[in-house]
């Protein structure tokens, strides 16, 4: 029997969570967690998670969501293990509870073809951590999906795309590159910030400081085109501006009003609003069967250039998300060096290293 404080081992088994599969699933050792006496860890077949964890030598494996439910509600600071006849007997308090041990050679197969202590990891950033928090889109469900490092002229820069929408963070220098799901780092910055990586043959590994290793499965970066991406923002240094400044303040408050009576012509699930630039005002309108609405904004700080009532149609999840990230926009056209024959209309916002491209079309 071992004694172990609750508070060390609710925070060993949070971070080892988002590899442990809650649902049915197919994969045999998924739902696992296994404990080698000093670490324990999860493996759901695209997300694998190591964290120290002392057990004082105790060695074992349990289904890891009951484990971890009834471990963080035991109210004792203090709870004791025991591994004996099968089971994992657990006590707090006047609370008792056992469970049975579950059969460790699948997922401890599968972390050891990991090969944890042989990676060779390189230093993380702030400004990787913050490019990718400000990349990330939502609601994005193209093939594309996904956070992707890559090249950038003679740096690397973090990437997202779903073909209307570009998003693009330069970063000061290069970085092996790689892409993974967007989940992937929704789950690694909820372990905590990262510090160091390493791009494997199969998976990218995220290295913490107290020494968690967090393992997902790597997409294959050569199919995302970070490329054509890149051209498009650095076609933006000689794009022909139509307006540029920064957004009012209430522009979200707005936006929600006015979309309440929004709808798209070509796509049932957006929500498009016309966006009307003036010298003095932002308007906003949308309409749909039945009704219609409008609201203007003073501009917080003036105008540099007469937009003269440059309108344009813009999804509203976009232009909230866009808007929630960056304040600085300009309305331009610009002319990429793949399509030289074509002016391409654009809403961006920009702020420091950061680029998000919108591309706009005529509304259907």
């Amino acid at each position: 029997m071992v004694s172990i404080e609750k508070a060390k081992l609710v925070e060993s088994l949070k971070k080892v969570m988002p590899g442990v599969e809650k649902g049915s699933t197919l994969i045999n050792g998924a739902d696992q967690l296994l404990f080698t006496g000093t670490s324990v860890s999860s493996h759901n077949g695209e997300i694998a998670v190591t964290a120290p964890c002392d057990t004082q030598g105790a060695a074992f494996s349990v289904k890891g969501a009951d484990f971890y439910a009834l471990v963080s509600r035991m109210s004792d600071v203090t709870l004791s293990l025991d591994v004996t006849d099968n089971k994992v007997k657990i006590k707090a308090g006047r609370t008792r509870a056992s469970m049975s041990l579950m059969d460790a050679t699948v997922v401890k197969g599968l972390v050891q073809t990991l090969n944890l202590d042989t990676l060779q990891f390189k230093p993380l950033t702030e400004e990787f951590v913050d490019g990718v928090r400000i990349c990330t889109l939502s609601n994005n469900t193209e093939n594309l999906k996904g956070v992707v490092v890559g090249p950038f002229e003679d740096t690397s820069a973090i990437y997202e795309t779903d073909t209307t929408r570009i998003c693009v963070s330069k970063l000061s220098g290069p970085m092996d590159p790689f892409w993974v799901d967007d989940n992937t780092f929704n789950d690694a910055l909820k372990v905590g910030t990262p510090t160091g990586y390493c791009v494997g043959t199969a998976w990218l590994h995220l290295r913490y400081a107290d020494g968690t290793i967090f393992s997902a499965k790597r997409r294959d970066h050569s199919k995302y085109p970070c490329r054509q991406m890149a051209e498009y923002i650095t076609a933006l240094s000689d794009a022909r501006v139509v307006v540029k400044g920064t957004l009012p303040s209430n522009i979200s408050e707005a936006v929600s009003r006015v979309a309440i009576l929004a709808s798209g012509a070509e796509n049932k699930n957006a929500k498009l609003v016309q966006l009307t630039f003036n010298k003095s005002e932002l308007g906003l309108y949308a309409e749909k069967t039945g009704g219609e609405a409008s609201e203007t904004i003073p501009w917080d700080k003036e105008l540099e250039e007469d937009p003269q009532g440059a309108q344009v149609w813009v999804d509203t999840a976009f232009l909230l998300e866009a808007s929630n990230k960056v304040m600085d926009f300009m309305l331009c056209y610009i002319v990429v060096p793949s399509n030289p024959n074509k002016e391409n209309l654009a809403l961006v916002f920009r702020s420091g290293n950061y680029t998000q491209f919108i591309s706009m079309s005529d509304r259907a």
